[in-house]
């Protein structure tokens, strides 16, 4: 089962996706937007896909994204965003390179469990335990020898003995690699990867073809077929074991990125994606400049591929890509005929990244991308480390609550808004009673341990779009936006009650709370909000503890 996260605000979409979801791979647990929920989420952990609208209703994406994957447990997990594809301003919200892939609303049953399959999994192969090979030759001999060099490589492997039966076999067993010789009788290994790179289902699969003799003639012949690579007879082990670490032909290898390819041609659109293979990346192909431009519009992939060579315009390409992405951080790769030499440098000034004249090598398409993509990778790990410190300001270590430096900016936000759009604003303060005999009697650790329960309490019963936060010791509070004072003080009894019915620590120690109320405009001016609320809330010591207090009571 596949742990996964919904984070939505919508009543009749959250009963779609449980329905849609019931009896699935997927073991589902459902979030609003909300900073309890999220916080909740971030406690439950242990998540492997996490869905959030583009547009949720209580805070921004981006907001939710940096509070999930600033924490070490859910930093890796895969982040999907729900969209209806009309919001034109996604990119405008959203940091682009947060986004793993993109759910299309409306959606049916199938495709949202194709696209969450899609998401998690980087290719089908990847529940096996080892990699398959499959080895297709007229000859029982080279046969039984590739086979023997493949299962010392620590491969399964599986046989054909022609083109016919070797297009068979890859459409059931879907292979991690295919090694084909150029020499057979009825369908040699040229034809044979011509009708591979038209099917759908197994287009992709990297194929090697293993010649007497490699000339550029065969070059050019197997790159047009769609091979990626050669290996020439007599075929020895250290040859064949490079060329397989060289693709990255590896057992339960995840997706560890993005590329979308621009390209009418299939067969180099197949050739790309079977060479990009030791990338693990997760790859889409566009033919068109519109579908790309709708594709850019909603995510930001690690590396462009454009294919040149049928564009009139080729400059202008370059230039125009790189401006729908609004960022230097993208690898732009332009893929050129030989005649097109002459624009290299200037498609550099255009945008690109770099610029590969066809028929290309895998080796060399290898070496090109994978700088760039090491320095990708430092780029990400700042801004995750960046991530990791912003969370950290925000956050109180021992309790997981949002701290007091998060309350100053987020009260000033609320007021400010509760003033503008003329809504209620409420707030409660909250202090632990005798929380000082608890920590001479047992000892801080076991303070510790029953601060963090009471904010766990607090996550757990915290109404709606309700902000609770840490003020400093045993204080806590808690910023209830659009939310009258009635209501207010509804949640605060809900919080109190449990408070104090949960034995905490092995000690069973009830602890009780309490807790002082106010609210704008109905008991307070924004300016006196925590002043009103404090006094109440030492009203309610005064009163004998454990109660929760207004203005508007004696």
């Amino acid at each position: 089962m596949i742990k996964t996260a919904i984070i939505e605000d919508s009543q009749a979409l959250t009963s779609v996706y449980k329905a849609f979801l019931n009896d699935s791979d997927f073991n589902v647990s459902l979030f609003h937007s909300t900073i309890s929920d999220i916080n909740r989420l971030t406690k439950q952990g242990g998540f492997k896909l996490i869905v959030c609208p583009c547009f949720p209703k209580f805070q921004d994406g981006p907001q939710i994204v940096q509070s999930i994957k600033s924490d070490p447990d859910l930093s890796n997990a895969v982040f999907i965003v729900s969209t209806s594809m009309q919001q034109e301003n996604v990119r405008s919200e959203w940091d682009l390179r947060d986004i793993d892939s993109i759910l299309i609303k409306p959606f049916d049953q199938q495709g949202l469990k194709r696209t969450l399959q899609k998401a998690y999994h980087s290719h089908p192969q990847l529940t096996r335990q080892t990699p398959l090979a499959l080895v297709i030759d007229d000859s029982k001999a080279v046969r039984n020898t590739l086979a023997s060099y493949l299962k010392a490589l620590k491969f399964d492997v599986k046989t054909a003995s022609d083109g016919y039966q070797g297009l068979k076999t890859a459409s059931d067993i879907l292979p991690d690699l295919i090694l084909v010789d150029v020499e057979m009788p009825v369908m040699d290994g040229f034809e044979f990867c011509k009708k591979l790179s038209k099917e759908p289902g197994i287009k992709n699969i990297p194929t090697i073809v293993v010649s007497g003799t490699i000339d550029e003639s065969q070059f050019r012949k197997g790159f047009r077929a769609g091979a990626i690579d050669f290996l020439e007879k007599p075929v020895s082990q250290p040859a064949l074991a490079a060329i397989i670490e060289s693709v990255s032909v590896k057992e339960n290898t995840h997706s560890t990125g993005t590329t979308v390819i621009l390209s009418k041609d299939n067969t180099l659109s197949s050739i790309l994606t079977k060479t990009l293979n030791f990338l693990n990346s997760s790859i889409n192909i566009c033919s068109s400049l519109d579908e790309l431009e709708t594709y850019l519009c909603v995510t930001t992939p690690d590396i462009i591929i454009l294919d040149l060579s049928e564009n009139k315009d080729k400059l202008n390409v370059c230039m125009h890509v790189r401006n729908l992405l609004r960022s230097d951080s993208p690898v732009i790769i332009a893929v050129a005929n030989e005649t097109d030499r002459d624009i290299m440098f200037q498609c550099f000034q255009f945008g690109a990244t770099e610029f590969i004249i066809k028929p290309f090598g895998r080796d060399e398409v290898k070496a090109r991308i994978e700088n760039h993509i090491k320095l990708k990778k430092l780029q990400d790990e700042l801004v995750q480390k960046n991530r990791i410190l912003e969370s950290l300001a925000y956050k109180d270590k021992l309790t997981g609550l949002m701290n007091r430096r998060y309350f100053d900016k987020a009260l000033k936000d609320e007021t400010a808004k509760a003033q503008s759009n003329n809504t209620s604003l409420s707030f409660l303060m909250i202090d632990l009673d005798n929380f000082k005999q608890v920590n001479d009697r047992y000892g801080h650790d076991t303070g510790d341990a029953v601060l963090k329960e009471i904010a766990s309490m607090i996550i757990d019963n915290v109404r709606g779009n309700a902000i609770p936060c840490r003020y400093g010791g045993e204080e806590f509070c808690i910023i209830y936006p659009d939310t009258t004072l009635a209501a207010a003080v509804k949640n605060s009894e809900k919080i109190k009650r449990f408070c104090s019915t949960k034995p905490i620590s092995k000690h069973r120690i009830y602890q009780t709370i309490s807790g002082g109320v106010s609210s704008f405009p109905e008991t307070s001016s924004p300016e006196d909000l925590v002043a009103d609320a404090d006094n109440c809330l030492y009203k309610a010591k005064r009163a004998g503890k454990n109660k929760i207090i207004t203005n508007f009571e004696e």
